[in-house]
């Protein structure tokens, strides 16, 4: 084994030649080019002295803007760069001893295909082409700088890479079925402890007085409580968990799965809150007077839903890494450290 080893080890490994580095600087700067300075698309356009006028931003700039778009709903992508780095930084001795296999074909093929995406997105001006386009881009460069062995090890990092892009069309798409799930779920839960409840769509109402107005208290799952504001940066933290935590594909494969799941029992705790908050001190100290005036106790809600979500996902870490041996570890070292009464 040893002999193989270093058999292995005196290979001659591939390494950078002077025209490898040119070609990765061309395409970087290619990249910041097309994002940074290049109008892609106007938008819905903008009020210039009562005309609607259209001009082309840049998708870097169509980024930012999206990051604000509805009270920071994709803030956290300011994030994923940094987060990524800081992985990479935390795994850099695992992750430089990979070889370099370059895929020069295959990185072409993938590179030609994302500006095609590009500029399809360009001519429609859909600025969602342009984000596609720009995940492309990358595994193209991977793919053709590095190889395979590099895309398996940083395959995280690049899916963690994605959520920079605010794929807003999305949470439409998912916010409904979410509102309906949680309606029923709090409905139901409710229910069993004889508060009489009844759900219509996303609406839950309840035969529970405020006991400040000593109206009815009703509570109606916006997009927010449904668990999509927190659904996204889930799955940003379970990924960021997927790759310091697990070692094992399949594994990581797991826990993502999971996610949504966790992001559904964080706002199920999250609504308990909101109806114990609203009956014991009233809907606008629990609540808030309206969706643009929240309360201090409702924001208290929402961080309960990462802090719970945190929980479970360690929990879930803990059940792959271990099985049920971390929970009889644990059961073994409250024996051993219980008093004796004898």
């Amino acid at each position: 084994m040893e002999t193989d080893r270093q058999a292995a080890s005196s290979l001659p490994q591939p390494t950078a030649t002077p025209g490898s580095w040119i070609a990765a600087f061309i395409c970087l700067a290619t990249f910041l080019v097309l994002y940074l300075f290049t109008g892609y698309s106007s938008g819905y356009g903008e009020v210039i002295d009562d005309r609607v006028v259209f001009t082309r931003a840049s998708l870097f700039t169509t980024m930012l803007a999206d990051y604000k778009r509805d009270d920071g709903e994709w803030g956290f992508g300011y994030f994923v760069p940094l987060a990524v780095i800081g992985l990479f930084w935390f795994k850099r001795r695992e992750l430089l001893s990979t070889p370099v296999q370059p895929a020069p074909v295959l990185g072409a093929v993938i590179l030609g295909f994302a500006f095609l995406v590009y500029w399809a997105g360009y001519r429609g001006e859909q600025k969602y082409f342009g984000y596609a386009a720009g995940q492309l881009i990358i595994l193209g460069a991977i793919f053709w700088f590095l190889g395979w062995p590099w895309f398996r090890k940083t395959f995280w990092l690049w899916v963690l890479i994605g959520m920079m892009w605010p794929w807003r069309f999305l949470i439409g798409r998912i916010s409904s079925p979410l509102q309906l799930v949680m309606a029923k779920l709090t409905a139901k839960f409710l229910s069993l402890f004889g508060i009489g409840t009844d759900q219509s769509g996303s609406a839950v109402m309840t035969d529970t007085r405020d006991p400040v107005t000593n109206a009815f208290i009703n509570m109606d799952i916006d997009v927010a409580c449904s668990g999509m504001r927190s659904l996204f940066a889930l799955i940003m933290i379970g990924i960021v968990f997927a790759f310091l935590r697990l070692n094992v594909d399949w594994k990581r494969w797991v826990l993502m799965a999971c996610v949504p799941l966790v992001a559904i029992a964080g706002n199920f705790i999250r609504m308990v809150i909101l109806y114990v908050g609203s009956r014991t001190w009233g809907s606008e100290f629990a609540i808030g007077k309206d969706h643009n005036h929240m309360s201090g106790y409702h924001l208290f809600a929402g961080l309960m839903v990462f802090v719970v979500a945190l929980i479970l996902l360690s929990i879930i870490v803990e059940v792959l890494n271990n099985g049920l041996r971390a929970f009889k570890r644990s059961r073994v070292v409250r024996k051993q450290v219980a008093p004796d009464h004898t």
